[in-house]
């Protein structure tokens, strides 16, 4: 999948929406009160008051809570009228049958979109009933593949549900990628990479990993459409009900920016 693009590129990325078939189903395990379908439909008309400036919008898992063919149906009709394309992957809550079944539209599940120069990679980071993230030999070798058969002046982000890196809340952390060795066996030995985004863990994260050679790259975690979780903390422990959502610019040099924002209900 290639758009076109010759000078900054501007993506969204959302995360963690946990939707249900209906919008006015409250999230069951927070102990505040939030409607997820709500908070998402609160972002998404937020973001197209700038979509003019943006080429994408990408969703890294969990969108669903209640893991049903409605509550995908659900999701697809709120994001049926956004005027970007939308990309999505599926998260530890999500049944990717379902949503390959459910999702249609502007909403694709792609492992990669290019945009000019840059590339967005997506790995699918879900394994049937287990919390914590998976990639086999297959993805490893297929990530392998895509790097290696980028143009030299390519430039790569790398997109996924778990996270890649710890964190520092021990919890989350027994949760995140299993294979990270692996992964940053495989990442570090191409300069093209330029940044991980993660979801999955509920909070704003800014991390990074350093190669045998001393390059960093960055690893930023991006928080929920729903609900935030306190940062670095031992235990699960809830934060904040602002849904949030990542800005991410890419630029023609190789360089990029990206900060996350948050919505403020009414």
């Amino acid at each position: 999948m290639t758009t076109a693009a010759s000078s900054t590129v501007r993506l969204w990325q959302i995360s963690d929406s946990h939707c249900y078939p209906d919008d006015s189903t409250a999230l069951e395990w927070s102990k505040e009160t939030v409607y997820p379908n709500q908070s998402l439909r609160a972002v998404l008309d937020h973001l197209q008051t700038t979509a003019a400036d943006h080429a994408a919008l990408f969703i890294t898992g969990d969108l669903a809570q209640e893991e049903t063919a409605q509550t995908y149906q659900r999701t697809n009709e709120l994001l049926a009228d956004f005027p970007r394309p939308v990309y999505v992957l599926p998260g530890n809550h999500d049944i990717p049958e379902l949503m390959q079944a459910n999702l249609g539209g502007k909403v694709t599940l792609p492992s990669h979109v290019a945009f000019g120069q840059w590339h967005a990679l997506l790995l699918d980071t879900h394994s049937p009933g287990k919390p914590d993230g998976h990639l086999d030999e297959a993805q490893f070798t297929q990530l392998e593949q895509q790097l290696r058969a980028l143009p030299e002046q390519a430039f790569a982000i790398i997109l996924m549900h778990h996270h890649p890196i710890d964190i520092g809340s021990e919890w989350m952390d027994q949760m995140g990628l299993q294979q990270k060795q692996r992964f940053w066996e495989i990442v570090s030995a191409f300069n093209s990479v330029k940044a991980v985004f993660n979801g999955h863990i509920h909070q704003a994260f800014n991390g990074e990993y350093r190669t045998a050679s001393g390059r960093v790259i960055p690893v930023f975690g991006t928080p929920a459409t729903c609900i935030q979780l306190k940062p670095t903390h031992p235990v699960f422990a809830f934060d904040h009900l602002r849904p949030a959502w990542r800005e991410i610019a890419l630029h023609p040099d190789g360089t990029l920016e990206t900060e996350v924002h948050y919505l403020t209900l009414s």
